[in-house]
Parts: C-alpha cells; structure tokens; sequence
C-alpha cells in the first residue's frame, strides 16, 4: 500500500463521500493531527446526527495515515471492521457516524 511523504505542506490525501445522504463535501488531508467531529474545535465537520462531537482523529505517522477513534458513541470503521486505532489506506472505506468515506490520493481524485 502507498503512504504518504512525510511533508504535509500540500494536500496529500483526500476523504470523498460515497453515495452522500446530505454529504458530498470532499475533505482534504493535508495538515495533521486532523480532528473529525461535530464540535466547533473539528478540524472536519459535517452534518451527521450519528456523528460524535469529537469522533475519530487521522495523523500521518512515518509517512502512514492512521485513523484513531475519540470514545465516539457508533464508532469509527474501516473497509467495514470497527476499529480504536488503524492504519487507513489509499482506496480504504471509511465510516464515521452514517458517513462512507474513500481514502483517496489527490492523484486519484483529479482523474
């Protein structure tokens, strides 16, 4: 699997919805650590009502983005497996709240 370099001046990834109920806002990776949650201090926010306020956090560790969980209420899962901490993928399914992400490299998205 492809990992990310370990520069983070420019976007290196990208969180894109899949079949959006209400969400189909892209999210670029770019600055790490990257909170994901409903809270005002989230770093990515978006409306889910299954969202936690602060639920799941990406970093990019030795050039590796891993995913890690915040104590949500539903949990956060990758390609369909509940998880408190992973390494997340080019091509990974990400679920947070009733939201599907693929992880995709800014490559992949300009196609």
């Amino acid at each position: 699997m492809p990992s990310l370099p370990s520069t983070t001046a420019t976007s290196l990834a990208q969180l894109v919805p899949e079949d959006p109920v209400g969400n189909d806002q892209s999210f670029s990776l770019s600055m790490f650590p990257v909170m994901i949650g409903r809270s005002e201090e989230a770093d990515i926010s978006f409306d889910d009502r299954w969202l936690s306020r602060q639920h799941c956090e990406i970093d990019c560790q030795e050039g590796q983005l891993v995913i890690r969980d915040l104590g949500s209420r539903h949990g956060t899962y990758v390609n369909d497996l509940q998880i408190d901490e992973s390494p997340l993928n080019f091509n990974d399914q990400l679920r947070i709240g009733m939201t599907t992400f693929t992880v995709r490299s800014i490559d992949q998205v300009k196609r």
